[in-house]
């Protein structure tokens, strides 16, 4: 009777023991894949961010007036002056540029890496490159020459609208461009990052 009941119980044993090894076989499948899926999921993450590229988040607009003069080229450049005896240009070549430009300033997303990104559930963080200056932006028509006095070739002319560009640059950087972009853009990207699906968005700035 007893040896009955073994016999009746081994059924159920060798099952009970085959469903523990084949969960236990299970879940060391699943493991190495569910970590692989977090790298990937952080791949996937990075390539779309990059996809954005240059991330404008602040402009600066400016109207700069910049005058600039040089030797006369008709009479060589030097004339003998009679009073100091010393060569010096007394006639010169005059003239005013008026440039109106904007500079874009934000994060060039395209930078970024996937040490840059960490996905943990539901959070996504994020460290972000410097805020840089995109470009200075002058069309043909935002440049005005007011005042011309004497021969000023197509170079030097082009010259002058550089100088008034980088002017224009300097002056937005002192006025605090930057720092502008840094602050709107990591309000922007929050919010533009929390479409993807994360409850949370944590980001740092470098």
């Amino acid at each position: 009777m007893k040896q009955n009941n073994i016999i009746r119980y081994i059924p159920v044993l060798a099952v009970t023991v085959l469903v523990l090894v084949a969960a236990a076989l299970l879940w060391l499948k699943l493991k190495p894949k569910d970590e692989g899926l977090k790298i990937d999921e952080t791949a996937n993450v990075v390539t779309e961010i990059r996809k954005i590229a240059q991330f404008t988040s602040a402009c600066y607009y400016e109207d700069v007036i910049l005058k600039d003069k040089k030797a006369n080229e008709s009479l060589g450049g030097k004339v003998v002056n009679s009073f100091s005896k010393k060569d010096k240009p007394i006639l010169e070549d005059e003239i005013v540029i008026v440039a109106s430009g904007n500079v874009r300033a934000g994060f060039d997303l395209s930078k970024l890496s996937e040490k840059d990104i960490v996905i943990r559930d539901s959070v996504l963080e994020v460290t972000l490159p410097k805020a840089e200056i995109f470009e200075v932006i002058v069309n043909p028509s935002g440049f005005d020459v007011y005042v011309e006095d004497g021969t000023w070739s197509h170079e030097q002319v082009t010259k002058v609208e550089n100088k008034a560009m980088n002017k224009i640059r300097k002056d937005a950087i002192s006025d605090g461009l930057l720092e502008k972009a840094t602050e709107l853009g990591v309000t922007k990207l929050t919010e533009l990052f929390k479409t993807f699906g994360y409850k949370e968005v944590v980001i740092h700035t470098k």
